[in-house]
């Protein structure tokens, strides 16, 4: 078999084990889900499903990393085509609830702490990938700051970087709870998750716009 073919192989045989856990992660949650489960599902033998990765824990980082890749996309694409700074925030707000809706389960793990550890980076090569990755949507994310400030959404003096990563966390603390309490919202305020989710998007916009 020529390298093509074994490559193209290769991929196909991840593209399946990697749908495969996905779906049983979903269905059966990620800690009740064995590689047996994996195996069964994929019609694949466990030693097969071993060739392509060590562990369960590396499967989950995989669909991590494919995850990231899209929100890297989605971001990028925003950045490139909306007409100013305030469209494009509201449209990447908009894209990371779609994005919980769609992989609840790997929100947290998509928005949260990404391994910094030299040594674990250089022995796992999808940790890195991760790592890079996230840090392409932080650089994205500060290109589009410094649009802000040349479009005068900003002001001139902002830390750019900390300014980033606390907006990061909010929308993500805010996305997350807007789905937890969301009964309580309905009821307590009237509002639906949507309409909730909106409100605070406004409000976080407004406390980075120039005064």
């Amino acid at each position: 078999m020529g390298k093509k073919k074994r490559e193209i192989l290769v991929q196909f045989n991840k593209k399946i084990i990697l749908e495969t856990a996905e779906k049983l992660f979903l269905e059966k949650g990620i800690k009740q889900t064995t590689m047996d489960d994996i195996s069964k599902a994929a019609d694949y033998s466990k030693s097969t499903i071993y060739v392509y990765f060590k562990s369960k824990e590396e499967i989950y980082n995989h669909i991590i990393y494919d995850h990231m890749c899209e929100l890297r996309d989605v971001t990028n694409q925003c950045i490139k085509e909306a007409t100013n700074f305030e469209e494009c925030y509201y449209t990447i707000c908009n894209k990371l609830f779609l994005l919980y809706e769609q992989y609840p389960l790997y929100f947290s793990s998509i928005m949260g702490n990404i391994s910094i550890d030299e040594k674990a980076l250089a022995e796992n090569e999808i940790l890195q990938q991760i790592y890079d990755i996230g840090e392409e949507i932080a650089n994205s994310m500060t290109l589009l700051f410094e649009r802000g400030i040349s479009e005068n959404y900003l002001s001139s003096d902002i830390s750019i970087l900390p300014s980033v990563f606390t907006l990061w966390a909010s929308l993500g603390s805010l996305i997350t709870m807007s789905n937890e309490k969301e009964s309580y919202i309905l009821k307590r305020m009237n509002m639906k998750k949507s309409e909730f989710l909106q409100h605070g998007f406004q409000m976080l916009f407004h406390s980075i716009k120039r005064r």
